[in-house]
């Protein structure tokens, strides 16, 4: 019998929680590695969460080649995990581990600011075992959000960013960003 690893999406919009909750579920391992896009520096080595929580993590740009040496690998910005920021093809670096029985988890968000969804993490979504859907708080309103509206348009589509450059919204008060 072949002992496969489970894949857990944590998924949503901006402000909902999703490193948070990708940080909770990998303290409660012994053995993880946690991964995070090369590219976004805002951190350093580590996933940090809003509500105050910390992991130490490493950046990377390609798959570690000690990845199956761990029982369980988290993954923060499941977005980002694509050229020109990662080198090959995360989803199935990420089938290659499950089939030797690591688990993985992975946190992102579902869609861009368009609402347009993210090829990768829908390509993931289709391999998990079990998705997490997390909803933000409209900044507008107080309402659930399932919106990331960005505030004002930089014509980058994948850019790392916070509060100055990105809002939770629900369906009421979601906009595509004003023209710079």
């Amino acid at each position: 019998m072949t002992v496969r690893g489970r894949l857990v999406l944590y998924v949503g919009p901006m402000f909902a929680g999703k490193s948070a909750h990708l940080i909770a579920a990998a303290k409660k391992q012994t053995d993880v590695l946690a991964l995070k896009p090369g590219f976004d520096t805002r951190d350093g080595a580590e996933l940090v969460s809003r509500d105050g929580s910390h992991l130490a993590a490493m950046s990377v740009n390609t798959w570690p080649e000690d990845a199956d040496l761990y029982g369980h690998i988290v993954l923060d910005e499941g977005q980002f995990w694509v050229a020109p920021h990662y080198q090959g093809d995360i989803v199935e670096d990420i089938r290659d581990v499950r089939a030797r029985g690591v688990d993985v988890t992975v946190g992102g968000l579902d869609t861009d600011y368009r609402r347009v969804p993210f090829d990768v993490m829908e390509r993931l979504r289709e391999d998990a075992d079990e998705v997490i859907v997390l909803t933000a708080r409209c900044h507008v309103c107080g309402a659930p959000a399932v919106w990331t509206a960005k505030t004002h348009d930089t014509g980058h589509l994948l850019e790392t960013g916070d509060q100055e450059l990105y809002e939770a919204r629900c369906e009421a008060h979601w906009t595509l960003p004003e023209q710079s």
